[in-house]
């Protein structure tokens, strides 16, 4: 399934590029580190991030993201997301608590990054709500057989 495919490429490569868009319709990119959770029959993605001006102003203009994932292999996972910031500090304290526990190399402590935890001055987290996901295998994606799936995501 694309989804498992998805999740097995991700956190086997770990870092993604994620791009959002600028006021003016231009994309920017930067690199991140999300750790994806399957939730039925999709999946969530839950990004410790620096809450930096340049972010909320991209995420407020327009809530949809791209993260992409390749290897030197040429297997390759592209998640295209609705991106919340979590605001609930329950909520942002249980994403951490994923990152800490899924199991290396993709999960990972934010604390290195935040020591006083998630109310650490500006750390944030994004919550990744995928509507289409994409994943393949070098030998998929030549022959043309990228796996592809949607979901309903307002």
């Amino acid at each position: 399934m694309v989804v498992d495919q998805f999740i097995d490429i991700a956190h086997r490569v770990v870092w993604c590029t994620m791009a959002t868009v600028d006021r003016r319709g231009r994309p920017r990119s930067r690199v991140v580190h999300p750790v994806w959770r399957r939730v039925g029959d999709g999946l969530d993605g839950w990004v410790t991030v620096r809450r930096t001006p340049l972010k909320v102003a991209h995420l407020g203009h327009c809530p949809f993201v791209s993260c992409s994932y390749w290897d030197p292999r040429h297997d390759v996972a592209v998640a295209e997301c609705r991106a919340d910031w979590v605001e609930d500090p329950g909520e942002m304290a249980a994403a951490w608590e994923i990152c800490r526990t899924t199991p290396a190399p993709a999960g990972f402590d934010p604390a290195a990054i935040w020591p006083h935890g998630p109310s650490s001055p500006g750390a944030g987290v994004l919550h990744l709500r995928p509507w289409r996901l994409r994943a393949g295998t070098a030998q998929q994606v030549a022959a043309g057989e990228l796996g592809s799936v949607h979901f309903d995501v307002v």
